[in-house]
């Protein structure tokens, strides 16, 4: 007997105590079907992001990497060494560094911003 579980933007065909998700790929939409565990299936109905986790590790074999908050603040830190003015224009992104850092980067940052006026 066959059931098919529906989420959004994809779906899990059960048959046989076995598990197919499919969802449409492609600039056509054709859909595509990969052989899954049960504990996937329950995985992919939690939350949209693991339904995405789900596919793209279905697809691939490989599970799409996730930006923790701290690495998404070191991405926000590099660039603000390069483009320091950014910390005077933003100042919520002086929180990312540390008081000496600031000593350093706040002269930089203010210079380049009153060369742009």
């Amino acid at each position: 007997m066959e059931k098919v579980h529906r989420g959004n933007g994809f779906a899990v065909i059960e048959r046989n105590g076995e598990y197919q998700i499919t969802f449409p790929k492609g600039v056509t939409g054709e859909p595509v079907f990969f052989p899954i565990t049960k504990e996937l299936m329950e995985k992919a109905f939690k939350s949209s992001d693991d339904a995405y986790e789900v596919m793209i590790y279905a697809e691939t074999g490989l599970w799409p990497e996730r930006n923790t908050e701290e690495e998404e603040n070191e991405r926000v830190r590099e660039f603000v060494r390069k483009f320091p003015e950014v910390l005077i224009k933003v100042p919520d992104n002086q929180d990312l560094f540390t008081e000496e850092e600031l000593k350093e980067l706040l002269p930089l940052g203010e210079k380049n911003f009153s060369e742009e006026k």
